[in-house]
C-alpha cells in the first residue's frame, strides 16, 4: 500500500507494511487501521490542505516530515478556526494550522488501548506509525466501532463453540450467548449443576473476554452431599 504527502507542488509515496494478527490473541490497530493515508507536509499551502480534508472525508489529515514522520495533524475545526479568526491576506500554510506533536498509535498496539487514548484525549482519528514514527496508516472512529463489533462477534461464536462441545450437558434448544463490548452472557439449561459450573470455567478463559454473566439453569443438582446407606 501507498500513502500520498501532498505538498502543495508535488507527490510523493512511501510504503506501508503491519504485522499479522497473532493468532488468538487480542486485535491490535494494524488489523482494522484505513490503508493508505492522505498527508500533507509542513508547507502545504491552506487551499490544497482544505482540498486534501474535503476529499478524504476522514475530518483530519496528518503533517509529515519529508521522510514520512508524523509532526502533526491538521483537523477540520483547525481550518474552520482559520477561516474565522485570520486575516485572509496571511498566506498560511499547514504548519501554521497543525497540532503539535500529534497524538499517534502503532500498529501493534492494543485495541482496547487505542480505544482510551481516544476517550482520553477526545479525538476521532490517530496516525499510526512505524517504530520510526513514519506514517503508516489511519486509525478512524469508523474503523474501531467496526473491530470492536467484529471482535464481539468473534467472542460470542467462540463461545457458542465451547458451549455446544459434545459432552457438554447443554440442552442446544435452550443455549442463548450475548456478547457486547467483550461482556459474555450465556443463558440456557445443562443435564447437572456441575456441567454448568464446567461450562462458566471454560468460558471465563476465553480472549477478549471482559466479564461474564450466567443464567443458566439445569435438570440436576449433582452437588450436594453424596448420600449414605
Amino acid at each position: 500500500m501507498n500513502h500520498s504527502i501532498l505538498d502543495g507542488t508535488a507527490a510523493d509515496t512511501f510504503p506501508s507494511c503491519g504485522p499479522a494478527r497473532p493468532a488468538g490473541g487480542p486485535t491490535r490497530v494494524g488489523d482494522c487501521m484505513s490503508h493508505p493515508g492522505i498527508a500533507v507536509t509542513s508547507g502545504t499551502d491552506f487551499a490544497t490542505v482544505t482540498a486534501v480534508l474535503g476529499a478524504s472525508r476522514r475530518g483530519i489529515v496528518p503533517v509529515v516530515s519529508p521522510d514520512g514522520t508524523v509532526i502533526g495533524v491538521v483537523t477540520v475545526s483547525d481550518l474552520l478556526t482559520a477561516y474565522a479568526e485570520e486575516d485572509p491576506q496571511q498566506e498560511l500554510l499547514a504548519r501554521d494550522l497543525m497540532a503539535a506533536p500529534a497524538v499517534t498509535v502503532t500498529e501493534a498496539t492494543p485495541l482496547s488501548d487505542a480505544l482510551a487514548l481516544l476517550t482520553r484525549e477526545g479525538l476521532h482519528h490517530l496516525p499510526v506509525v512505524d517504530a520510526e514514527g513514519r506514517l503508516v496508516g489511519l486509525l478512524t472512529s469508523h474503523d474501531l466501532l467496526d473491530a470492536l463489533r467484529r471482535e464481539d462477534e468473534a467472542i460470542r461464536s467462540e463461545a457458542l463453540a465451547l458451549a455446544l462441545t459434545p459432552g457438554s450437558g447443554v440442552v442446544p434448544g435452550s443455549l442463548h450467548v450475548r456478547c457486547e463490548r467483550g461482556l459474555v452472557s450465556v443463558t440456557g439449561r445443562t443435564r447437572t449443576r456441575r456441567d454448568a459450573a464446567a461450562l462458566c470455567l471454560r468460558l471465563a478463559q476465553l480472549d477478549g473476554l471482559t466479564a461474564l454473566t450466567d443464567h443458566l439453569t439445569w435438570d440436576l443438582d449433582d452437588t450436594g452431599p453424596v448420600p449414605t446407606v
